[in-house]
């Protein structure tokens, strides 16, 4: 992920049923992408757009489609979103408690399994006391293991769980986060958050540099947390390399978006798919307006 060429990042919500889009786009994604072949197929077609990546959570058949994508065209990145909160909880409704785990194991390799109960019974004592940060650390384990075939150079912290150790003050669990990613998975720390005006600030009173992050910036406002004018100076202070999130949550992105982020010092965007006729030209627009050209 380079911080100083403009990039554009697919997402993978409309692949999952969790896009923003009008509801007329969400029936006709769940529709059409039942499959890992039909997604591969826009991951092909993003590749062709010169997308620079994508950016998901660990949808079973995401990652399917990514794999197979990855046989061809290695050097598509995939930059992981953990853990798919809400994803545990889908599976969890649909298949029980006892069905989404096993769903989930079915996709591991043995070696990864033995890597996963061994750091389990290492941490016992904190498993047996529900203690949170432990638990998330298994978890991070349970997840990285669906991404490890992809080599993800950064990883983004799921925003629900950033945003809660954020509330709770838990600044170990931010600590843990980027020694994991580093030490065990060779990966940049990436936090995904909708409370950027209350992070950046605590981040800097904890004296802890995070790399990268995922937030909503968009003219609308729309999740820019506590207030758009309050995110709008920090994202001028901030080191961090800063991914506009939800950029195309009412309206497919235009002149007036991309401009709106290259005046804020922006120059990464994530985008999620709405068709394949507009695909290439929001990428190539994006591009270049976040490039100053547009």
């Amino acid at each position: 992920m380079n911080s100083t060429t403009p990039q554009v990042f697919l997402g993978t919500a409309a692949f999952a049923g969790e896009s923003f889009a009008e509801r007329r786009l969400r029936a006709a994604h769940t529709d059409r992408f039942r499959t890992p072949t039909e997604i591969a197929a826009v991951f092909y077609q993003a590749a062709l757009a010169h997308v620079d990546g994508v950016i998901t959570l660990s949808h079973l058949n995401v990652l399917k489609a990514l794999r197979k994508v990855r046989r061809t065209l290695p050097g598509l990145q995939v930059y992981p979103i953990i853990p798919n909160v809400i994803g545990y909880v889908r599976e969890a409704t649909d298949y029980g408690l006892v069905g989404a785990a096993r769903r989930r194991l079915q996709q591991l390799a043995l070696v990864d399994l033995f890597r996963i109960g061994l750091r389990g019974v290492r941490n016992t004592p904190g498993v047996l006391k529900r203690d949170f940060n432990t638990l998330m650390a298994i978890l991070f384990e349970v997840e990285m293991a669906s991404f490890r075939a992809l080599r993800p150079r950064v990883v983004f912290l799921h925003g629900q769980i950033t945003d809660l150790a954020l509330a709770l003050g838990n600044r170990a669990l931010f600590e843990l986060y980027v020694q994991v990613m580093r030490k065990r998975f060779g990966a940049e720390p990436g936090l995904a958050t909708n409370n950027l005006g209350w992070l950046l600030p605590q981040l800097e009173e904890w004296q802890l540099e995070i790399p990268f992050l995922l937030t909503p910036v968009n003219p609308s406002g729309f999740l820019m947390k506590p207030s758009k004018s309050v995110c709008e100076a920090l994202l001028r202070a901030t080191p961090s390399v800063v991914i506009a999130d939800k950029v195309d949550t009412v309206v497919e992105p235009d002149g007036n978006t991309w401009g709106y982020l290259r005046r804020h010092g922006i120059r990464a965007a994530l985008i999620e798919f709405r068709d394949d006729k507009s695909l290439a030209s929001v990428v190539k627009q994006a591009k270049e307006f976040l490039a100053g050209e547009g």
